[in-house]
């Protein structure tokens, strides 16, 4: 084997919801031409949403359409699971799409770098109780995969840190976009770095 393409893409909360604009067609329109120009052997994706079905688990079925009647369809494929393993999780999954033979594959999160503790300085809360010290945990698992080349493995590593949006702190936003102190504002920021950061750990840990 002389090459092999690895792309990553952010399909940014793809999904079938009834109301959403733009809708799966269209958004599979666009998509589906910048997947096949990639035409990598592995692909990792973000932000896959799962769909409900009657009868079923939760199931990548806003994946299926995307990829349907292209090459990716018939490449093997790992993804992020809940924590029981009986289906993917509601949002913002990661995927792994594999020409090769994926010999085995985890999730990891908190497995090698436990939730630090914090406690919230700015917080305001109804009862005027002090806060205490809480874990603070990414929301985000690490995927990895271990590709068959052959005699050779390929281990890939698929990761989505968390966004510089800041994490809600209580009683500290007015609404969903206004945040009430600048104080608040520059918490929640630092807690998102303390996940953001926190996952990069974990995955320099699996790495070592």
């Amino acid at each position: 084997m002389s090459k092999l393409r690895i792309a990553t893409f952010n399909l940014e909360n793809l999904d079938d919801k009834p109301v959403q604009k733009p809708t799966l067609e269209e958004r599979i329109s666009v998509i589906r031409t910048q997947l096949l120009r990639l035409n990598a052997d592995i692909l990792c994706l973000q932000e896959v949403n799962g769909q409900e079905e009657a009868g079923h688990p939760r199931r990548l079925l806003a994946l299926d359409s995307l990829l349907r009647d292209t090459p990716y369809a018939g490449f093997h494929r790992v993804s992020t699971m809940t924590g029981d393993g009986a289906e993917v999780c509601d949002e913002r999954n990661l995927v792994i799409l594999s020409r090769y033979e994926i010999q085995e594959h985890h999730q990891y999160r908190h497995y090698y770098a436990p939730a630090p503790h914090y406690r919230i300085v700015t917080a305001e809360t109804t009862g005027g109780e002090e806060q205490k010290a809480k874990k603070v945990s990414w929301e985000r698992p690490i995927l990895h995969a271990r590709v068959s080349f052959g005699d050779r493995t390929l281990d890939v590593i698929n990761l989505h840190l968390k966004s510089r949006l800041p994490t809600d702190i209580e009683g500290q936003k007015l609404d969903r976009f206004t945040w009430k102190t600048a104080s608040g504002w520059a918490e929640g920021f630092f807690l998102s770095s303390v996940k953001r950061v926190g996952q990069a750990l974990e995955t320099r840990m699996l790495i070592d």
